[in-house]
């Protein structure tokens, strides 16, 4: 596989990449110096002759820089490329023509659609047959060197506005250590990534990206990115995002980091035991499972009983009707819904709708509540899980309400509808300041007819589902208060 960059590259502070595989110049730190070695080191640590170096270098598959000038002038050859050339094997025959590579990859991919884009891309029939068998006689692993020029890379040294908007792309297709995360390729995220993106993106799309960088200072805080480009027509289906697990496997074999190239050894040769099917089922678990889980059956789908589903018509079943409260209250999101919407929705009568929801109040989902302002009604979390969810949204905890305020809240709760002068004559006191700390709270508001009435926010803060679940205040002896005012006359 190549490294290079488009044309009109941005300055070398911003983008690392070289044209075809061959530069003007290199650093002249120590880490340079170490990273690149001449073609008689190189020739010995391949064990061939250097003319087998040069060999690799026309093709690719070796990135080389020129240094010096005039009869100085000599070939250095990238170190990380030259390990990657040895990690993959190093096997004889000439790299594959691009159409063939993804041929084979979306082949050996398991994603039948990925397949057959990739397979579309021959021209003739015997191509096809000829990329099966090949793909029969040799593993993934096995077949990686011949399969570099797939796509050319690009490095590039972005700011964290640029990354934040790549990361937010949905043209992008993740690999590599991006599809970290979903395959549970979790030691490869113990340390800094080698790389903070790794993804294949239309060359129509880089040259964009390079204009934006140009205009960027070179002062500029960046953060590296492997961009992958593949010349021709794009393989990729529409909205595909993440690469498929053998995709992004072999492409851990382009690291530098050895880490890397071990985790996409250890997948290619563990799914080279699989049927492609079974790779695409594999593929699709693990985006939900977490750890290494290629190479071992999954039994989970046997062991795991039927999902319980809730049958019944909802005009004349009580459950089926709750069923489809919650269903459309769900889909309401926190806006809710009204009796009446609700009763166009499941096309229920007035009595059938207030049976499922007295049914959903003893039957309450797990961790949810069907809460109930007047004739509106809500899907929240319960107040039991109120606590984690506080703590995974990092809400601050509320001010907690003065004794006036908590006076007048209770006032207007159990004598709601209720006037200024009403809740002042119950107090014996004014209550104007505790009553705008209310209103400003959007605990109480006003009515239509400016009376004070509760809010569904102040049901969230009283964890109440209705008001019905208000406890009922005590009752109180007339006589005895009458008495009591006697004495105190």
């Amino acid at each position: 596989m190549c490294l290079t960059a488009a044309e009109n590259s941005v300055p070398v502070s911003n983008d690392i990449s070289v044209p075809l595989t061959v530069v003007d110049t290199i650093g002249s730190n120590d880490e340079a110096a170490v990273a690149w070695l001449g073609v008689r080191e190189a020739a010995a640590l391949l064990g061939r002759h250097r003319t087998r170096v040069y060999d690799l270098v026309r093709s690719g598959d070796l990135v080389a820089v020129h240094t010096g000038d005039g009869d100085q002038r000599s070939l250095r050859i990238d170190r990380s490329s030259l390990e990657r050339w040895l990690v993959a094997g190093g096997s004889p025959g000439v790299p594959l023509t691009i159409r063939n590579a993804w041929a084979i990859v979306g082949l050996a991919s398991g994603d039948d659609v990925l397949a057959a884009r990739c397979v579309g891309l021959l021209p003739r029939a015997e191509d096809v047959s000829r990329a099966r068998a090949r793909l029969a006689r040799a593993s993934l692993l096995e077949l990686a060197p011949r399969l570099r020029r797939r796509a050319t890379l690009t490095i590039l040294h972005v700011p964290a506005p640029v990354l934040a908007a790549l990361e937010q792309d949905g043209g992008l297709v993740r690999t590599g250590v991006s599809a970290a995360t979903p395959y549970g390729w979790d030691e490869l995220l113990d340390e800094e990534p080698h790389w903070r993106l790794d993804a294949y993106m239309p060359p129509d799309n880089l040259r964009p990206l390079h204009e934006r960088l140009s205009g960027i200072p070179t002062t500029s805080a960046t953060r590296p990115v492997l961009l992958r480009t593949v010349d021709g027509l794009w393989p990729f289906p529409s909205h595909c995002q993440l690469a498929p697990q053998p995709l992004a496997a072999l492409d851990l074999l382009d690291y530098p980091d050895a880490p890397a190239r071990r985790r996409g050894r250890e997948v290619l040769r563990e799914l080279a035991e699989l049927e492609p099917s079974t790779v695409a089922r594999r593929t699709a678990r693990a985006r939900t499972l977490h750890g290494p889980l290629l190479g071992k059956t999954l039994g989970t789908a046997s062991s795991r009983g039927p999902r319980p589903v809730v049958e019944g018509d909802p005009l004349i079943d009580t459950r089926a009707a709750a069923a489809h409260i919650v269903g459309v209250l769900w889909a309401t999101a926190s806006q809710g819904a009204t009796v009446k919407e609700l009763r166009a929705a499941t096309g229920m009568t007035r009595e059938r709708l207030e049976a499922a929801y007295e049914y959903l109040l003893a039957h309450p989902p797990l961790g949810l509540a069907v809460q109930r302002l007047r004739d509106e009604l809500f899907l929240v979390s319960a107040p039991e899980v109120g606590n984690s969810i506080e703590r995974h949204l990092g809400n601050p905890r509320p001010q907690p309400l003065s004794r006036a305020a908590t006076e007048v809240l209770a006032i207007v709760a159990y004598k709601q509808p209720i006037a200024r002068a009403g809740i002042e004559q119950i107090r014996g006191t004014n209550s104007d300041s505790a009553g705008d700390t209310l209103l400003v709270r959007g605990l109480v508001e006003f009515d239509q007819h400016h009376l004070l009435v509760t809010t569904r926010a102040f049901l969230d803060f009283a964890g109440l589902r209705d008001l019905a679940d208000l406890p009922p205040l005590p009752d109180v002896d007339a006589e005895s208060v009458r008495r009591e005012l006697l004495e105190a006359i």
